[in-house]
């Protein structure tokens, strides 16, 4: 939705829980607040007021969500994409014939101080912005307070001990009762944008015993991304990796390690792609780029990664799979933009490995430029006098000088790992024909 759409006319409702606990109001005003500003942390309030204690407003004009913000249109809607991005705020639109546009927002309440630390990258993007002593106060502030009692004996009573029921009555109402639980979801939170089955792959392990609460889900959303496995091969695994009644997740990902050579590449989510369609049309590409762009649009990171490492004799690190496994985890960029820094690392620069804070600073670049695509992963290169195909003969005789004065490739800020002897251009197109080659015969196996 773009400012030309949405006018100070434009019809607006709100849904959501019209109330917030103290420690969510202590979360979004401590923790939030410096990660999206005061614009945004103004709007998610103005809308919470909007509501009543039902649970959705009236109908209301953005006029008036300006007047209270005392702010105009376009930063209102530089305020809404920072809580949308960060999960606060839920966007959703129709064009009514008589109307025009209509939108509804749907306000999601903020983590808690406990899940917002556990959260990695809403850690880092604290950090970022307050610093490590300011986050270090705030670490202390919200961490979980300990209670000594030297001498003591905890006495409590269990729930069995004291409430009694009939299994027989409970069995008789659980359909009542699952029903009741449908009506309260857990976690109302905007959800990131993946084609996952967390519903099935939930219902299929609770058959199994196992009962997975919201960071196993993550975390098998997170394998589901890196290794390319569907919802049913994923699943075949954590049923092996099942340790009384929950998920070992270390030995889930030993195992995926172990079978990865073995892990077909499964194609990329077409909706992720569907929203920066626009962009990419303006980006022209040649053979040799749109040839690569396929390869990494349907190939899993670690099976990609392999890949290079075996046209080029090595092998994967344990240190490297964690390393992509956290890239991954983080939900920055797609896979076919986390393929594009592995061959960036690999083979452009033609280092043996991958470094973790070599690969984090270029991954912390490309998400201050909002890169997304493949196709602005290569328009960023070609900016940066960076290719990751063959370039011409005159390309290189037109831009020599110009390469050879400029011998930083990345921004200042970014320290490099001791450089390797870079590939010249025609090794560099063959082994991306070899990669290729590999990639074909083992998607036809």
């Amino acid at each position: 939705m773009t400012i030309n759409q949405l006018k100070p006319t434009t019809i607006y409702t709100v849904y959501g829980n019209p109330d917030i606990d103290r420690s969510k109001e202590q979360a979004l005003l401590y923790l939030y607040q410096p990660i999206i500003g005061n614009d945004a942390l103004s709007l998610f309030l103005n809308l919470k007021g909007d509501l009543t204690i039902e649970g959705v407003s009236s109908d209301l004009m953005h006029a008036d969500l300006l007047a209270a913000m005392d702010r105009g249109l376009q930063a209102v809607l530089q305020a809404r994409e920072r809580l949308e991005g960060i999960g606060l705020l839920s966007v959703f639109q129709k064009n009514d014939p008589d109307l025009g546009l209509l939108v509804a927002y749907r306000v999601n309440d903020p983590l808690e101080p406990s899940a917002f630390f556990q959260d990695e990258l809403m850690c880092y993007l604290l950090l970022e912005r307050i610093g490590q002593r300011r986050f270090e106060r705030l670490v202390e502030r919200f961490r979980p307070k300990g209670y000594s009692l030297p001498g003591f004996t905890e006495t409590t009573k269990h729930f069995l001990e004291v409430y009694r029921f009939r299994e027989e009555g409970f069995a008789a109402n659980t359909d009542m009762i699952e029903q009741t639980q449908d009506n309260f979801p857990k976690n109302q939170r905007a959800a990131r944008d993946s084609d996952f089955d967390l519903i099935f792959m939930e219902t299929q392990l609770k058959k199994m015993g196992v009962m997975i609460d919201q960071e196993a889900q993550r975390k098998l959303e997170a394998l589901h991304l890196m290794y390319g496995l569907d919802e049913m091969d994923l699943l075949e695994y954590a049923g092996k990796a099942v340790d009384q009644q929950s998920i070992d997740f270390n030995y889930l990902r030993q195992l995926l390690r172990k079978d990865r050579s073995a892990l077909l590449a499964k194609k990329e989510n077409s909706n992720r792609n569907q929203s920066n369609s626009q962009r990419k049309e303006r980006i022209s590409l040649t053979p040799a780029e749109r040839q690569i762009i396929d390869e990494v649009q349907r190939i899993s990171p670690m099976t990609y990664l392999q890949a290079i490492k075996q046209q080029k004799g090595g092998f994967v690190a344990p240190s490297e799979t964690r390393i992509i496994e956290s890239l991954v985890d983080k939900h920055l960029f797609p896979n076919s933009v986390i393929n594009l820094l592995i061959n960036y690392i690999l083979v452009v620069k033609n280092h043996s490995s991958l470094n973790q804070n070599y690969l984090n600073a270029i991954a912390n670049d490309w998400a201050q430029k909002k890169i997304t695509t493949p196709e602005e992963v290569m328009a960023n290169l070609r900016q940066s006098d960076q290719k990751l195909v063959k370039k011409t003969s005159a390309d290189r005789y037109s831009n020599n000088r110009q390469r050879q004065a400029r011998k930083e490739k990345l921004p200042s800020h970014i320290k490099q790992p001791p450089q390797e002897k870079k590939l010249s251009p025609e090794k560099e197109a063959e082994l991306n024909r070899k990669l290729a080659e590999y990639l074909n015969k083992e998607g036809e196996e």
